[in-house]
This record gives structure tokens, C-alpha cells and sequence, in this order.
């Protein structure tokens, strides 16, 4: 008989339900949303409103329970069973409704309903058709019909299904509070008694007990535990009474409390110390070290080696060619569109990288060296430098291992942390939550012993830990191949370099990607990174190569070799001539176009687009993706200058605490670079908001807003940080409005820099006065001096309060 239900809730088409509260309550937004009749409301649609449904005046709600299994749980086995078997049906719940549950006369029509599935209960909004009938007559002939006609579902055959008038506001919520026994009802008002509440709340079921708040507690708000025999009830009584307003004015808001006992297994662990403790620290010294390091170890080197792979797998590689060998066949006949690149096309993806060979051919060499110390590809975010190492320098090495530390250092709990470092080494298995036991363990311990036992394990701890076996398997993979490739092994350990110079892809390389990302906060991360890259290069078992956008990462580094000078290859942005060449073949590769055919017109509109851009890949392939796109060369460059001018605004131009650096030292270096296309690196700091500020210089560029240049081992100038920036600092300069802003700001930074010198100058005069009064000394010279600098300063004033007034003129004009 219920079989009828489920699938209505999800095959009707989408409305959104209006809020079951007065008008003057209902935000004007909802009431421009048009509803349908007669449809099932999806819950989700219901939820991304305000949680509540809208009735007039003539409107009423009848909620109608046991249509569906209560969800006690977020992985409630009999909900979800229940609700696979019944989305098979095809009838509507509301007809079901409307035949079977509701008496045939009863003047009322009914509108929509809401699925409640997790109360196990449908909310039907209806309007009388005869003003004269109240709600109670309306909800006791409902109940004696079902009480005539009992409905008893087949998942709880031993309860039929009851209808309830709503009396209160019923609030539709999708959070993880389920169903329980047990109510809290909080009181927006003074408080309500026992009695009230046993009034309210009995006639949907038996109460167990109602507990409410000692008159002497302080807590807010106010409130009483209602605790019922069934869970039913419960829900019956919160869906029923939520919101409504008690004869003493008081409004209940009602949710449900959860029952289950906490601290069970804590409270266990407290008062069996004797057993606890030494079973703990034989389970988890035992387990760890005897099993589970070396089946680690073993997981590592599978990682690395790739054995186990189906991407090696010689039947899967065979179907893979043959497939997409057949796909290219049909795809080059034109029969199926173009839904992937011919081969030329897919060459001409490359075209990113030919200008950098030499630098792939200079990286394939270091790699097949003896490695000694550091490989470091450093440049700007966005030049392409993973790319480069992964799909060019190291893609046919056997034995490669890659560790992005981005996404290692953007992990936000100690656990997820542990988790994402051992998926990218393949260390397995791992407990993250053991930490936590273990922590409590040592809790106990020492508050028995009076001191910690050393169960507990930091997260550093761990993570050095994890890398140690990681390098553990990287050294029996180095020693497998010195035994495969050398005829006779001395069985020390020790690798023979005659054996590399013969196949030097025998030594695996490790890829450490985005190094000293978020360096400020993960310093300890990168220095054991560092550490540990240094004993596999001292031992010369593999090649460390690190790929870096901060140029400060010799500070690091050196701390692990300090002898040794890295093998540095710098990746910068692509040629003018390249760019072009690698934009104009993508576009070509959509369109299926050939060169010639494409207009003059065009391609001087394609230049004029790149003039801007330079040759950051990142940018080149943003611009691709919009043209590709439908939109114009122009408009599309010129919208990706419009977001980075907008970015450079909130990332730099706003001010904040949390910034090393002021809007106003910002707008100079922005006013700068929108005049010239670089910055004389000391020029910068004779200005006075730079005076004594490299530090400012270095954080700017760790934000990427310049490039700091050197020339033989200094800084001597600066550029922006990505080529696009330069076109965004000139739109933000020809924006009237904010350039006026940030003037009179920086102008006023500036006055208040030279009346603090005037004033220090002053109280010099002063003090110098005295000793003029008292003629032992002449100091005319030393008065005269400053005199003069408080004059030319004065001017300097002067000058700027003009400037800020003709500043002040055009905020009065532009917006």
C-alpha cells in the first residue's frame, strides 16, 4: 500500500513553497517565485529557500506521519534501502493522499505537499472551501477517517498513519539533527511550565518525562527536555509545534537532543588504567614497527616503480593504441565532429615548449649525472615549469615520485594533512586518528605515572617518519638495479656508479612541486623536506629535483647542502613570436581552420591582444579558452586586464593588518610600472614610503605583484610580477576616481612623513636656542641648516596640499 510513496517525491517537477508565516514575515523575494498546484515540492528546492513555507490567511498545514522510515542517522541502512525499493513506484503521494487518507466530503483543497523523509511524514498545505469549518473539526474527521480506514505502511505495519493540524511554524531544514526521543524546547519569551507543556504536547504521544532548567541557572536561552516513549512522537510534536506561540506569549522553538551516552569508551579507559596501558603499548609498538613499516616500505616502492600499474599493464597499452588509433580514423573522416585533436593538432600543443628544449635537453642531462646536489627549476607562477618536468623531462623515466606541496600545505586538520602526504608517497597503510588515541593514552599515563610515556606520536614527528621510509624504499629500489644491471654485488649496500653511467635511468628521481608554497606558515615542513632530499642526493640513490616559484629559496636549501652549489634552470615567459604561434595554433585546432584562410584583420586584432599578455602560459591559455569561446580577441584580453586590475585592488591596493605592506607603497609601485616597464630597483628605495623597507620590496614580490631582477648577485631592477599586470596598472591609472583616492592617500602619508621631520627639526632649534642664549658655543651653521630644511620641507608641504587639492576636484567629478 505504500508502495506508492517515494516516487513522487522525486519525479515531480520543481516549485519552491512558500513560507508558512505571516506576509509581513515573508522576505519580498519569495513572494516573486510563481508556485504550481498540485505538484511535489523536492525537498532540495525547499531548503535552498528560507526553511519555512508561506500560507495566507485561508491556508492551513495537516502533517501526515509513518509515510516513510525515520532517519535516525546520516547512513541510515533502512532509509536508504526503503527509499531505493519505493522510487520503482510510479503513483503520486498526493493522490494517494487525497484517496486514501482524506474523507471524500471534507470541504478543503488541497495545494501542495512537502516530503518530510527524514521525520518520516508529508506536510500538505491546503484551503478550505467552506469558511465555516475550523481546523479542529477538519483534523478530527481526518482522524476518525483514518481511523475507519487504517493505513499501515509495510515497513511498520504495527502503526498506522496519523494526520495532525500544524499549529506552529514548521521549520524545513536539511542539517544533520535527526529524529530522536528526546526534544529540547527553548523559549523565546518567560518560561512555560510543566503543565503548559504537557498540555502542548501530549496528544502526540506518551511522555516519558519533562525536565526543565533549574530557576537558577544563568543559561540563554531558557528551555525544557521533553522526553518521549517513541521517536514518532517526537517528531510528530516538533513538526507540529515548532514556532508556535504559547497563551502566556512565550514561542517555542523545538529541536531534537541526541540520547546516545558519550564518553563511554573514554570513561572505560579512564577506570581500567591497569589493562589499558600495557595493552596499547604492545599493540602499538608491535603492530606498527613489526607489520606495518615494512608493508609501507613495499607500497612506496610500488608507488614509485609503478609495477602494479595498469597504465604499464602491455594488454591494456595494446587496447589503448588500437583504440584511439581507430577513434582518429573515424574522427579524421569528419563522420563524428570534432571531438578531439588530430595529431598535428595535438604537435602543435607542444609549441609551448619548443623554445624551451634546450632547457628540457639541460634537465635530461643533469638527471642522467651523478647526482650531487639539488636541481632547482625556479620561475613565475603560471611559466609552465610542472608541465616542462613532468610531460617533457621526466615523463619516460621509469621510476619517477612526485610530492605537490601545495596541496600537502593547503590541508586544514592535522589528519587530512597526514592523509594527502601519504596518498602522494603511497605510504599504506596509514591510521590517522591514532595520533588522538595515542594522545589519550598518554593522558592517562601520566596522570597515573606522573609522567608521559612517549605513546603519542606529533604531527612532525610523523611526517618525518613517513618520508624516512619513503627514502628507506628509494634505496632498495637504487640497490635492485645495481644488482639487475652489475654482474657481481658485494652485498653491502653500497651503489656502484659504473652501473648508472650504463643506465642511468636505473636512479629514480623525486619531483618536489610547488616547494615553499606558504613557506611563512609550513617553514618546518620545508626544512624536513630539504633535509631528507639532501641524504638521497649525499647518497647518490636519486635525483631531488625542486620546482619553485619563490626566488628566495636558496635560504632553504643551503641549510640542507651547505657545500654545494645547486644545478638552477630558469623558466621564464614565452617569446612575443611564440606566444603568437602557440595561441594561433589552438584557436586553429577548435576551429579547424588553416592559417591562410583566417583574415588580415584578424590576426592584427590576434597581436593586439597578445601586446598585453606577454608569454605567460597561464594567461595564453586563459585567452585561448575565451576566444575559443565565442568571444572577440580584444574583448577577451581586455576583460582578463579588466579582473587582474580588480585583483591587484583587493590583493594590494586595499588596506589591512595582515599585510606587510601599506595601499599607498602599493599605488606607487602600480603608478610606476603604468608609466615605465620597470623600476630602478635603488631609485625605489630613495622614495620616502620605502625608506629602510626591502622587506616590503620582498613581500610584494612573494605576492607576485613585481619581479625583482638581479645582476651580478644584487637587485638592480623591477618588473611585474606577470606581464598582464603591466597593462592592469595602467588601466587602474587612467581610472580618474580610484587614482584620486589613492593620491590624496599617499599624499597625505607623505606630508605627515615631512611634519614629523619638521618637528623633530624644531624641537632641535629649540634645545639649540638655548645654548645660542648662553653664547659658549656658535652653532648659526647648524640653525641655519635647519632652518632651511624646515623651509624647503614646508614648501615640499605646500606643494602636496595643492596636489591634493586638484585630487579633491576630480573625486568632485568622477566616481
Amino acid at each position: 500500500m505504500y508502495a506508492v510513496y517515494r516516487r513522487s517525491f522525486t519525479a515531480a517537477p520543481a516549485t519552491i513553497t512558500r513560507l508558512h508565516t505571516p506576509r509581513r514575515h515573508v522576505p519580498d523575494l519569495m513572494h516573486q517565485v510563481p508556485c504550481r498546484r498540485h505538484v511535489v515540492i523536492p525537498y532540495e528546492n525547499i531548503v535552498e529557500s528560507t526553511g519555512l513555507i508561506d500560507a495566507s490567511s485561508d491556508e492551513r498545514l495537516l502533517y501526515f506521519d509513518n509515510l516513510s522510515p525515520l532517519k535516525y542517522n546520516l547512513w541510515d541502512i533502512q532509509h536508504l534501502v526503503t527509499r531505493f525499493i519505493l522510487r520503482q513506484k510510479t503513483s503520486s503521494t498526493l493522490q494517494f493522499i487525497k484517496d486514501k487518507a482524506i474523507p471524500p466530503d471534507l470541504p478543503i483543497e488541497i495545494e501542495h505537499i512537502i516530503p518530510r523523509s527524514k521525520d518520516g511524514g508529508v506536510i500538505v498545505k491546503f484551503r478550505k472551501t467552506q469558511g465555516q469549518i475550523t481546523d479542529d473539526e477538519i483534523e478530527a474527521q481526518i482522524q476518525a477517517y483514518l481511523h475507519e480506514h487504517p493505513i499501515r505502511p509495510w515497513f511498520n505495519p504495527f502503526r498506522p498513519i496519523k494526520s495532525f493540524i500544524i499549529k506552529g511554524v514548521p521549520w524545513i531544514e536539511d542539517l544533520h539533527r535527526f529524529p530522536s526521543s528526546r526534544l529540547r524546547v527553548e523559549f523565546e519569551g518567560p518560561d512555560v511550565d510543566q503543565e503548559t507543556l504537557y498540555y502542548y504536547f501530549r496528544r502526540y504521544g506518551l511522555i516519558r518525562d519533562i525536565t526543565p532548567l533549574s530557576p537558577a541557572s544563568k543559561d540563554l536561552p531558557r528551555y525544557a527536555t521533553i522526553q518521549f516513549v517513541s521517536v514518532r512522537g517526537a517528531a510528530i510534536a516538533r513538526t507540529c509545534l515548532h514556532g508556535i506561540i504559547t497563551k502566556n506569549g512565550t514561542k517555542l522553538h523545538i529541536h531534537y537532543e541526541p540520547t546516545i551516552q558519550k564518553h563511554i569508551f573514554r570513561d572505560w579507559l579512564f577506570n581500567h588504567p591497569r589493562i589499558v596501558i600495557p595493552a596499547l603499548a604492545a599493540l602499538l609498538a608491535g603492530v606498527t614497527v613489526i607489520v606495518f613499516d615494512p608493508i609501507r616500505t613495499w607500497f612506496i616502492k610500488q608507488k614509485i616503480t609503478k609495477r602494479f600499474s595498469l597504465s604499464n599493464n602491455p594488454i591494456l597499452k595494446w587496447i589503448r593504441t588500437t583504440t584511439m588509433s581507430t577513434i582518429d580514423v573515424i574522427l579524421a573522416t569528419g563522420s563524428f565532429g570534432r571531438f578531439t585533436l588530430s595529431k598535428k593538432e595535438e604537435s602543435d600543443l607542444q609549441i609551448g615548449f619548443s623554445d624551451r628544449r634546450g632547457i628540457i635537453e639541460q634537465l635530461k642531462t643533469l638527471l642522467n649525472e651523478t647526482p650531487e646536489t639539488f636541481i632547482v627549476v625556479q620561475g613565475p607562477r603560471g611559466s609552465g615549469k610542472v608541465e616542462l618536468v613532468r610531460d617533457h623531462a621526466v615523463k619516460d623515466h621509469p621510476y619517477t615520485l612526485f610530492i605537490d606541496c601545495q596541496k600537502i600545505t593547503e590541508t586544514r586538520s592535522d589528519a587530512a594533512f597526514i592523509k594527502e602526504v601519504s596518498t602522494q608517497l603511497g605510504y599504506f597503510p596509514v591510521f590517522p586518528w591514532m595520533n588522538n588515541i595515542s594522545a589519550f593514552v598518554d593522558l592517562i599515563v601520566q596522570g597515573v605515572i606522573g609522567q608521559k610515556a612517549g605513546f603519542s606520536e606529533s604531527v612532525d614527528s610523523q611526517f618525518k617518519n613517513m618520508f624516512e621510509n619513503a627514502a628507506a624504499a628509494i634505496k632498495e629500489i637504487a640497490i635492485e638495479n645495481h644488482k639487475k644491471n652489475m654482474k657481481s654485488s658485494n652485498g653491502s649496500g653500497a651503489v656502484d656508479e659504473d652501473c648508472y653511467e650504463t643506465n642511468p635511468n636505473a636512479r629514480p628521481v623525486i619531483v618536489i612541486e610547488h616547494y615553499l608554497h606558504r613557506a611563512d606558515k609550513n617553514e618546518s615542513i620545508y626544512r624536513a623536506l630539504a633535509e631528507w632530499s639532501s641524504v638521497l642526493v649525499m647518497s647518490k640513490v636519486a635525483h631531488v629535483v625542486f620546482i619553485t616559484d619563490d626566488v628566495g629559496y636558496a635560504k632553504v636549501l643551503q641549510e640542507a647542502i651547505p657545500t654545494q652549489v645547486f644545478n638552477t634552470i630558469t623558466v621564464g615567459d614565452a617569446t612575443p613570436e611564440l606566444a603568437r604561434k602557440f595561441v594561433l595554433s589552438q584557436i586553429l585546432a577548435v576551429t579547424g581552420e588553416s592559417e591562410e584562410n583566417v583574415p588580415e584583420s584578424t590576426l592584427k586584432d590576434l597581436d593586439e591582444a597578445l601586446k598585453p599578455l606577454g608569454g605567460r602560459m597561464t594567461d595564453l591559455l586563459t585567452l585561448v579558452r575565451r576566444i575559443t569561446m565565442g568571444e572577440s580577441n580584444r574583448h577577451a584580453a581586455d576583460d582578463m586586464i579588466r579582473q587582474s586590475a580588480s585583483e591587484i585592488i583587493k590583493r594590494f591596493l586595499r588596506s589591512g593588518n595582515d599585510k606587510s605592506w601599506t595601499s599607498e607603497q602599493a599605488w606607487t609601485i602600480v603608478k610606476s610600472l603604468a608609466k615605465d616597464e620597470d623600476i630602478r630597483y635603488n631609485e625605489l628605495l630613495l622614495n620616502p614610503l620605502f625608506k629602510n623597507a626591502k622587506d616590503v620590496i620582498a613581500a610584494l614580490e612573494h605576492a607576485e605583484l613585481i619581479t625583482v631582477l638581479e645582476k651580478d648577485g644584487r637587485p638592480y631592477k623591477i618588473k611585474a610580477g606577470r606581464p598582464i599586470y603591466r597593462a592592469a596598472c595602467q588601466r587602474l591609472l587612467n581610472d580618474k576616481g580610484l587614482a584620486a583616492t589613492l593620491e590624496i592617500s599617499t599624499l597625505t602619508v607623505m606630508s605627515g612623513l615631512l611634519i614629523a621631520s619638521i618637528s623633530k627639526n624644531e624641537e632641535e632649534l629649540a634645545k639649540l636656542s638655548k645654548i645660542v642664549a648662553s653664547k659658549s658655543v656658535d652653532i648659526s651653521e647648524r640653525m641655519k641648516y635647519l632652518a632651511e630644511d624646515i623651509r624647503a620641507k614646508q614648501a615640499k608641504i605646500s606643494e602636496y596640499d595643492k596636489l591634493m587639492d586638484k585630487q579633491k576636484k576630480v573625486l568632485a567629478t568622477e566616481y
